[in-house]
């Protein structure tokens, strides 16, 4: 199921099938049931920050319009445009899917289905517990409309195959109109009409984009927080060495142990287990006051390898978020030892430098970390990047913002939060209340404002990038998938999704060379703070 519905759900690890099953059908009642999402693209999540991401805006200006004729019979390969609506920048299509594709789909959505009714437990006479179910079945459990529907997810990359064949320029991801789902057979051609949107006309005022003007002030280095960096850098690159039989581990080192948590009895006895993010295999355990919950910490100084605990713990009060729903309740943890080590942290120096990143050396690192400290402050290039983005925005007119765009950010903003509360901690019961239609349309009215500006800026990015020949090389997106590559390496961790990482690192790129254009047109006053003077000691 994760693998099928990755072209939808690419940011959510291990939600819940019924929370992927829900977010899924979202798209049915978005846009009064006609925005169903597709993109050659949506195998790619979508990160949206203040960085103002472009991604989903994959569309170039429209050039043309094609002739339209409604007698045509769309046939794959040979989509119909219906209409073109230039005063709304939306073109009308007819486009038809091959049969095996639709054959492939059906397929891949009964899996989905079929694992629904196993977690369910869902039982069908003359059938053995944890059998595939034959279609009829499932039409019978789920309904056939919703079986047919969630196909129209599965068909994303093939629906969107077919609009691109009309030879249109689209921007962000087409709506369905109408699935037609009444007629669709798996194994034969389907038609489905969509909607997709064009490039609308983007003006400058004044000077336009060659003329901003902006201060920008900057502040002082924060000391502190450089040192702050650096240490997380040493604590990424440290060295861990196994200890000899018999040694005791203090703290500083790090316990390698099997843990299983159990609720505590009012009489301290183990209950019931705790959820399966409560527990786990080969789990390495800083004994470091703030990495894990300080008693369980307490409980394991001073053991040795092969030893049992039995740690009674309680967990922390937490209201509301993650984690909430171990919010105070009382817990045993069986953990069991497996292995004791070490921990070293390297020195600040140009080996280190170099273990980041080959070639590198101790002056180019500070730099690095010099900037990552006032980017996170508000100064330098991105308050700048800031400064002129709201310059921007200010002499920038758009005739139609894209719902696509608008709806496209808001999903993948909503996925993304999902996403973070699992990692926290959440339950799927929590998780299952969250991913409704109802929550997912409060949070699109929350963040439409922010939403709109990430959309608006990321048009306006393209735009720019196309009048001044602005472009990423190949090269240079390669030599940043290899530092992502070398990084992960370097960590023990497995190297990033190539798709995922080439989309975001390209985007990151162009985004930079955008700013760096502006800011080369700009009348750009910098103004340096001064650190605000101590105050005398009180008397």
């Amino acid at each position: 199921p994760g693998t099928v519905l990755n072209k939808y759900m690419p940011t959510i690890p291990s939600i819940p099938m019924s929370c992927l099953l829900t977010l899924a059908f979202i798209a049915l009642a978005s846009f009064q049931l006609d925005a169903y999402k597709f993109s050659r693209h949506m195998n790619q999540p979508t990160q949206c920050n203040a960085a103002y991401c472009s991604r989903g805006i994959l569309g170039q200006r429209l050039r043309f319009f094609m002739s339209t004729d409604s007698s045509v019979v769309p046939i794959p390969g040979k989509p119909r445009v219906n209409n073109v609506d230039k005063a709304a920048y939306v073109a009308y299509l007819s486009v038809c899917i091959p049969g095996e594709a639709t054959q492939k789909a059906m397929t891949a959505a009964c899996d989905v289905f079929n694992e629904e009714v196993k977690k369910k437990g869902y039982t069908v006479p003359g059938f053995r517990p944890g059998v595939n179910l034959p279609r009829p079945y499932l039409y019978q459990i789920f309904g056939e409309d919703k079986v047919k529907l969630f196909c129209a997810n599965l068909l994303a990359g093939d629906i969107q195959a077919e609009c691109e064949k009309t030879g249109l320029m689209f921007v962000g991801r087409g709506r369905i109109l109408a699935f037609n789902e009444e007629q669709f057979a798996p194994g034969k051609p389907h038609v489905v009409d969509v909607a997709c949107d064009l490039w609308p006309t983007i003006t400058y005022s004044g000077k336009g984009y060659k003329g901003l003007a902006v201060t920008v002030s900057t502040g002082p280095v924060d000391s502190a927080k450089i040192d702050a960096v650096k240490k997380s850098i040493t604590e990424r690159y440290k060295v861990l060495k196994p200890t000899p039989l018999g040694y005791s581990a203090a703290m500083g080192d790090v316990v390698v142990a099997d843990m299983k948590g159990f609720e505590r009895a009012p009489d301290g006895s183990r209950g019931g287990p705790l959820p399966a993010i409560a527990s786990g295999d080969q789990v390495e355990i800083p004994l470091e006051k703030g990495k894990f919950m300080d008693s369980l910490i307490e409980g394991l100084v001073g053991c040795q390898v092969g030893d049992s605990r039995s740690i009674a713990i309680t967990f922390p009060i937490k209201p509301s978020g993650p984690g909430a729903a171990m919010s105070g309740k009382q817990a045993i943890f069986e953990v069991e030892v497996l292995g004791l080590k070490t921990k070293t942290l390297p020195s600040w120096d140009d080996e280190l430098a170099g273990r980041i990143r080959e070639g590198m050396t101790l002056q180019e690192l500070d730099e690095e970390v010099r900037k990552a400290v006032e980017g996170e402050g508000g100064t330098s290039e991105n308050i700048r990047n800031e400064k002129l983005a709201a310059a921007l925005l200010e002499i920038a007119s758009i005739d139609q913002i894209p719902a696509s765009l608008m709806e496209e950010q808001s999903v993948a903003r909503f996925q993304s939060m999902l996403s973070d509360f699992k990692e926290q901690g959440s339950s799927d019961e929590q998780l299952e209340e969250m991913a409704t239609l109802e929550k997912f349309e409060k949070f699109k009215e929350i963040s439409r404002a922010n939403v709109e500006k990430v959309v608006v800026l990321g048009m306006l990015f393209r735009d720019i990038a196309e009048k001044e020949g602005v472009a990423v090389q190949e090269r240079e997106v390669q030599e940043q998938l290899d530092l992502l590559a070398a990084q992960a390496k370097q960590k023990g961790e497995a190297p990033p999704d190539p798709a995922q990482a080439r989309d975001e690192v390209e985007n990151a790129l162009l985004r930079r060379k955008v700013f760096d254009c502006l800011a080369s047109y700009a009348d750009i006053t910098w103004v340096v703070e001064e650190s605000p003077a101590e105050l005398p000691p009180a008397v």
